[in-house]
């Protein structure tokens, strides 16, 4: 294949194609196509016109709007008229563009009717003409874009290889828009690269899922399968259910993403397996493990025919998974490819016209980023012992530097010449690239966006209740540590610290592109540190966040209106925000809660989310209502609404939750089966993990007692059981999640056996109605007030029903500690290893003493600062 690099060439090689599908656009349930024949000729009629319209060689033109195909021929006809493409996010607010296209000095943009309407109180028609993509027709804000067509395409001008192409942007914020041009050469490096790989073809569709405003997509996504003569698919939205259903109606064979779109992917392949059962998730990992296993031992692909179903769902076309924009973890590369798929991946930056190297065919690494492409080359500078340094390049992919900005550029380059990326990394003897980190104070997020932390953080400290504020990325987000001012929140009202900043910053944040907004912040009690310059020192802020997070737990709920208590009176309601307890631990779950601010949801998680919302409870939300949606209260209101207009019914409970029918006496077999099985459990918990039980002699030997204890394992249940006395054992009664421990006739007998009865978090009142009757009939009940086990190890909200239950039994309350079973077998492992266990029982307390109100959510707090109170104490911490 020969390589092109100018837009004649480009346009030339398209034409080659003839009428082929060029692009596909995903509309409802069918496709729109156009076709190479189609982009050509209305690239060239629209480079004419611009130069009849007096645009000249080098003139900046902007474009501003979706993904469609009259965006691609107007980017290739600014191209052809010899004008340089500025090419702006469409999800921009107004804010953000204004001092971009001023910037760029453009006076003629390509837009949407509706940007366009935005944006014209900025630009009069003498400083801007609108070109309408979405309109043919003349408007009062602009001409549609056909009205620019000459009627017949007319000499272009010639373009130098050297000669700009496009402006990139960085993300600035209250400053001047920090931007750079690529060449054509730059461009083209890339695309020549990539498509001599021959990682696709003309027989090949490639879905596209991200902006093209942005170099990786637009490069990788876009050029890259036009010039190999494939297809490329733009989905109606950019949610969860759109990609799918854009995967499996085009039937696309590559897909081009970022890896927060693939985390996703695999998150909700996860639990759909995971909804079917425990056993089918178990086959599900096995074969996974096997797959990969066999992929890594021996090189051989089995992923495609042991998980065939499953691509026969999403999409059975579906071979390539190309990813960029940030890095892909490489336990994520294994599980894709164990799947099934082939997943192309490598480094790059947008000052590197996206990719500066790669895994291509026959020198592939997992883990590695790959080897330089054409006649790029890395060096490491300064490398330490183990050969980690700033990782520098050079060759004909690299920028020529900052656009009027000679101090970043002093700092962007080394005196011979070498781009100084600013992160840290090792070469292979292989001459494999390895990244371990950055050196810049520039955050990379995980949907590859980059923030500058400076900016950000003087307009977050306009804040009335800051202090201090410092960014920082965890998890591939953007939090914030921040120091309060506590005189200011007392003013302000506010009952507690969170809520005054969670409101303040959300309001500091609404005209800020999604990534620049906190997805959380952890609260510190003393001033940040600082060099003698003043500067953060950033490399202490991640410690220092993880230990004021651990200190300051956000509670998940608030006191309900009366219109919230209706609206949870509705069965969905209350699963709905269970799947979000679900899906993020940790977090302020609640009505008020910002899915932004508080559970860092941002737009790629949002694709999984959607497609689970549908999958689980039939709730399609769309890319408007997930824009209009402020907190968790807007989410469960508008899937109650679509619910009643033809939603799945709410899954019911799958077995019977009287309590009667579990709590009648057991026959004598029933109770020989249950005392032999606690006796097994009892010789396992004290052999294998040396059990050892502190406080049991304190125990009441009769009466209603209630044992309230920490939850962070599945072991939890199996080492109190053991440490309890065997008068007390054979006499309590245990709480059993209805759908993982009661899936038939012989799970209920056992059950019966052990004293377990089902509960169910989609019926709570039936559930808390059985506890309540074992107490009631003067029984021990064991019961986990955190309901879902610890994602850390640490003590959890209380869901308030243990209140409930404290104030309406008499008897005693024992707080118990069981130590030992996080470290032992945490929620995400499946197998326990063998640790030392500890159970301490604390001194029993009157029911009527801890009963002292009645509101159930303060016995629940009371309660839980007891045990919180014997978990330190049996720390030895103060």
């Amino acid at each position: 294949m020969d390589a092109i690099t100018t837009p004649r060439e480009l346009l030339d090689r398209l034409a080659t194609h003839g009428d082929a599908p060029a692009l596909l656009v995903v509309c409802g349930d069918r496709l729109e196509t156009t076709t190479f024949q189609e982009i050509v000729e209305q690239a060239r009629r629209l480079a004419s016109g611009l130069r009849d319209a007096g645009i000249e060689t080098g003139e900046f033109v902007a474009l501003y709007g979706p993904n469609r195909p009259e965006w691609v021929i107007a980017r290739f006809a600014i191209a052809a008229a010899g004008a340089i493409a500025v090419a702006v996010d469409d999800m921009l607010p107004e804010s953000e563009i204004v001092p971009f296209l001023r910037d760029s000095g453009s006076k003629h943009l390509f837009t949407t009717e509706a940007n366009a309407a935005a944006l014209r109180q900025d630009f009069d028609p003498t400083q801007m003409s609108f070109h309408l993509l979405d309109r043919d027709d003349e408007t009062p804000l602009g001409r549609g874009w056909r009205a620019m067509l000459a009627d017949r395409p007319g000499e272009l001008p010639e373009i130098a290889r050297d000669a700009p192409a496009m402006v990139v942007y960085t993300s600035g914020t209250t400053g001047a828009p920090k931007s750079f041009l690529l060449t054509y050469a730059n461009l083209a490096n890339n695309v020549n690269a990539i498509a001599a790989a021959k990682l696709i073809g003309p027989d090949d569709r490639a879905l596209l899922p991200l902006p093209l405003d942005n170099v990786y997509p637009y490069v990788v996504g876009l050029l890259t399968p036009l010039v190999a003569g494939a297809a490329v698919v733009f989905p109606e939205e950019i949610t969860g259910p759109a990609v799918v259903h854009a995967l499996g109606l085009s039937k696309a064979t590559a897909m081009v993403g970022v890896p927060r779109l693939y985390a996703a992917m695999v998150a909700g392949i996860r639990t759909r397996v995971a909804a079917r059962g425990r056993l089918p998730a178990r086959i599900f990992d096995s074969l996974l493990t096997l797959s990969i296993w066999l992929q890594r031992r021996f090189g051989i692909r089995v992923g495609r025919r042991l998980f065939g179903a499953l691509h026969r769902q999403i999409d059975p076309d579906l071979r390539v998974l190309a990813c960029g924009g940030a890095r892909l973890e490489p336990s994520l590369v294994w599980s894709l490819e164990g799947l099934g798929w082939e997943v192309r991946g490598g480094y790059g930056l947008a000052e590197v016209g996206s990719v500066f190297s790669a895994n291509f065919p026959g020198q592939k690494l997992i883990g590695s980023e790959g080897k330089p492409i054409h006649d790029g080359q890395i060096r490491i500078d300064q490398p330490d012992a183990e050969g980690i340094g700033e990782i520098q390049l050079r060759g004909t992919s690299v920028f020529a530097g900052y656009r009027n900005n000679p101090d970043a550029n002093a700092l962007a380059f080394t005196e011979d010449g070498w781009f100084r990326t600013g992160d840290l990394g090792l070469l292979d003897a292989e001459g494999y690239l390895y990244i371990t980190g950055r050196a810049k104070e520039m955050i990379v997020l995980g949907g590859g966006k980059n923030v500058f932390p400076e900016e950000l953080e003087k307009l977050y400290a306009t804040s009335p209740y800051v202090t201090e504020i410092a960014l920082l990325e965890r998890s591939g987000d953007l939090v914030g540590l921040i120091v309060p001012d506590l005189a200011a929140v007392k003013e302000s009202g506010y009952r507690r610290i969170e809520d005054a900043l969670r409101v303040s910053l959300a309001e500091l944040s609404r005209p800020l592109p999604g990534f620049q907004r906190l997805s959380g912040f952890a609260i510190a009690r003393a001033p940040l540190p600082r060099t003698r310059l003043g500067k953060y020192r950033r490399f202490l802020l991640p410690e220092l966040y993880e230990a004021a997070q651990a200190g300051t737990p956000p509670r998940a709920t608030a006191e309900l209106s009366p219109e919230d208590r209706v609206l949870l009176t509705n069965p969905l309601a209350e699963q709905l925000l269970q799947l979000f307890k679900e899906r993020y631990p940790g977090k302020p779950v609640g009505l008020d809660a910002s899915p932004q601010l508080d559970l860092g949801i941002d737009s790629l998680e949002w694709v999984g989310l959607t497609l689970e919302l549908e999958q689980r409870f039939g709730v399609t939300l769309t890319d408007e209502d997930i824009a209009d949606l402020g907190c968790l209260r807007d989410v469960v209101a508008l899937a109650l609404r679509k619910a009643d207009q033809g939603a799945k019914p709410a899954p019911k409970p799958t077995v019977e939750l009287d309590p009667t029918t579990w709590l009648r006496p057991t026959g004598p077999l029933l109770v020989a089966l249950g005392r032999a099985l606690h006796g097994f459990n009892w010789l396992l918990m004290r052999t294998l993990f040396r059990l050892r039980r502190e406080g049991q002699a304190a125990l009441p030997a009769e009466g209603a007692c209630l044992l309230v204890a920490n939850h962070v394992s599945d072991l939890d249940p199996l080492a109190l059981a053991a440490a309890l006395p065997p008068q007390l054992r054979h006499r309590v009664y245990w709480g059993g999640d209805a759908v993982r421990l009661f899936g038939g006739p012989l799970a209920a007998s056992l059950g019966r056996a052990l004293h377990v009865f089902p509960v169910d978090e989609r019926a709570p009142a039936a559930s808390l109605a059985g506890a309540a009757e074992v107490l009631r009939r003067g029984q021990a009940l064991a019961w986990f007030p955190e309901s879902w086990r610890s994602p850390d190890g640490e003590l959890q909200r209380f869901f308030p029903g243990v209140g409930r239950l404290v104030s309406d039994f008499e008897g005693s309350v024992v707080p118990v500690f069981i130590d030992g079973t996080f470290a032992a077998m945490p929620r995400w492992q499946r197998l326990p290893r063998l640790r030392p266990l500890r159970v301490v029982f604390g001194e029993p307390t009157a029911s009527s003493d801890l009963a002292t109100t009645d509101d159930p959510e303060a016995i629940t707090e009371a309660l839980r600062e007891r045990l919180a109170a014997l978990i330190q104490a049996s720390r030895g911490q103060p």
